[in-house]
């Protein structure tokens, strides 16, 4: 990288990645980073837990009044809004204070499904369904659509992950890079309500 003028890189990884880590997708950023770690530039890496925005997939069901699939139960994640990701890459990028770091980056609070429709219930002041949807459904509607069956496993093995209480980490990098706390998912919601009431 150095040869082509790079000193300083962010690689952004996936919360969950490391040696020890028996969820595929963990396994999907595990070579990134140890590249990044044996190569010439500067590196930090972030592993982000979900992203807040992930939830836009709902904002066409939402706005039809159809209900949100659930397809992880009552399991809870430190839910992040892109925009602090964004900005710890940026303090990465810019200053010399996080040279070899790890951060694994997540919201203040942990969040289940049902927990973030009753925020969006809230913010957007409307009712929203939720229906549970079985993991071997969701799998098979994957398939059906053309999908990598690589693919359609590993995502129903992260969705399982989620659902069984094995992604509910919290941390304060956010607070520790940024000096100040992780956004909520209701700030983030309410920055992005238009989103949902199209």
């Amino acid at each position: 990288m150095r040869s082509h003028g790079i000193g300083k890189v962010v690689k952004l990884s996936a919360i969950g990645t490391g040696e020890d880590s028996d969820v595929r997708v963990g396994g999907w950023h595990l070579p990134g980073e140890r590249a990044v770690r044996a190569g010439e530039a500067v590196w930090t890496i972030l592993r982000p837990s979900s992203f807040a925005s992930n939830t836009l997939r709902w904002a066409p069901m939402i706005s039809a009044g159809q209900p949100v699939a659930n397809m992880t139960g009552d399991g809870a994640q430190g839910v992040i809004d892109p925009r602090d990701v964004a900005e710890v890459a940026v303090a990465a990028l810019t200053t010399a204070d996080h040279a070899g770091k790890t951060y694994t980056l997540t919201g203040p609070e942990l969040l289940s499904t049902p927990d973030q429709v009753e925020i969006l219930r809230k913010v957007l002041d409307r009712p929203i369904e939720i229906v549970d949807v079985p993991l071997d459904e969701v799998k098979g509607q994957m398939l059906a659509a053309g999908l990598d069956p690589e693919f359609a496993e590993v995502a129903a093995q992260g969705q399982r992950l989620i659902a069984e209480g094995g992604n509910t980490a919290l941390t304060a990098d956010v607070a520790t890079v940024l000096g100040r706390p992780a956004r909520t998912y209701a700030t983030w919601a309410d920055a992005h309500r238009a989103a949902f009431d199209g």
